[in-house]
């Protein structure tokens, strides 16, 4: 069981985005094991933007070709190439964990890059991708 809270918000504001940031902490509370998680607490995604339009923006610059591939082709694009990311780009590691053959990750990895433009090898590609990933999961696009 895993249990995320938003930052604290004034009567009568807007729960969208308390929502959202209950929604991310939530989520880094499954990835950590750590039975609660509050929004901030954790260094990762908190530079994020808490404007919803921004995030998209930057969901749709990055990734929005390879969002409407997956959705298209059921082909977890998206999937792979985040827990590629999460697990240090240990491609065995993260096929593993993806119940998948390495040649059908690295495969995987290649179509995400073409889609996206960038190269996934190069730190300054991985710069904008990684942001862009993390920005899907604070709106929801993600599982």
């Amino acid at each position: 069981m895993a249990a995320g809270m938003s930052r604290p918000f004034l009567p009568g504001a807007a729960l969208r985005v308390a929502q959202r940031e209950a929604l991310w902490a939530v989520s880094k509370a499954m990835e950590s094991g750590r039975p609660v998680v509050r929004y901030g607490d954790d260094a990762t995604g908190r530079w994020l933007p808490d404007d919803p339009a921004v995030l998209t923006a930057l969901v749709e610059h990055v990734l929005g070709e390879v969002l409407r591939y997956d959705a298209a082709h059921d082909s977890q694009l998206l999937v792979s190439a985040r827990t590629w990311v999460e697990r240090d780009r240990r491609t065995d590691t993260a096929a593993a964990a993806l119940h998948i053959h390495p040649n059908t990750l690295a495969y995987r990895l290649r179509r995400f890059g073409t889609l996206t433009h960038r190269d996934l090898t190069s730190a300054g590609a991985l710069a904008e991708v990684w942001p862009a990933i993390q920005a899907t999961g604070a709106l929801g696009l993600t599982d």
